[in-house]
Order: C-alpha cells, then structure tokens, then sequence
C-alpha cells in the first residue's frame, strides 16, 4: 500500500512536471489556487515521511542523519485541530508572504518576509488571548 501510494504520486508528479508551467500558471491564478495550496501541503506531508524514514533508517549515526530539527512525529489530525485553533493562514505569492484570516482576507497591504509574515500571526494570536 505505501509503496503503491507513491508510485501513484510519482506518475501524477511526473506528468504535472511535463506541463506548460506557464498554462499551468494561467489556470491556477484563474481561481484555482487550491491547488497549488494541496500541491504544498503534499509536499510538506511527503517531506515530513521521507525525513523520518531517513532518519530511522540512519539512526544513531550522526554523520549520515538527515534533517534532526523536523519533527519525527505529528499525531494523526494535528494539522485539522491546529486550523481550528488558529485559523490564520501565511500565504505566499509573487510579491512575497501575507498573514491571512480565515476567509483569506489579508492582515496587510504590504507583502513581508516570511519571517516577518510569522511574526504577524504571533502578535495576533497573543493579541486573542489578552482579551
């Protein structure tokens, strides 16, 4: 099952990978940006997989460990119970990163870093809870 899920992934990505980027960047910014947005979120859900499996199977030897800062363990539905919590999204585009809310209002008119875009989201989440 684990390895026929990412022999799918694979020919769905290799495909993808043939495409005109710049017809796939046509749909995608004609209201479609939910895909990049899972195509994203994948990538960061693969990553996360490939760092622990790597890292298991490297264990105990520094020299060949691979990524030790990212977490070895998210528990099943973290990211679902994270999004209740704090709905406020980072969103990346073109001109760089914004704070979003929920409804994908941006929190400022100027893009920032993404360092700075988290920042944002930090000061508003200490702002909920002084209330």
């Amino acid at each position: 099952m684990f390895f026929g899920n990412l022999k799918i992934i694979k020919k769905y990505v290799d495909a993808m990978l043939q495409m005109n980027p710049d017809q796939v960047q046509k749909i995608l910014s004609n209201g479609h940006d939910w895909a990049a947005d899972h195509v994203a979120t994948s990538k960061d859900d693969v990553q996360e997989v490939g760092d622990f499996l790597m890292n298991e199977m490297h264990h105990g030897n520094e020299m060949n460990s691979y990524n030790m800062q990212q977490p070895q363990f998210i528990p099943a539905g973290f990211k679902n119970h994270l999004k209740k919590l704090m709905p406020e999204r980072i969103q990346k585009t073109e001109a760089g990163y914004f704070a979003t809310t929920e409804t994908g209002r941006r929190l400022s008119k100027t893009p920032k870093s993404k360092k700075a875009a988290i920042s944002q989201l930090a000061a508003v989440e200490i702002a909920k809870h002084k209330k």
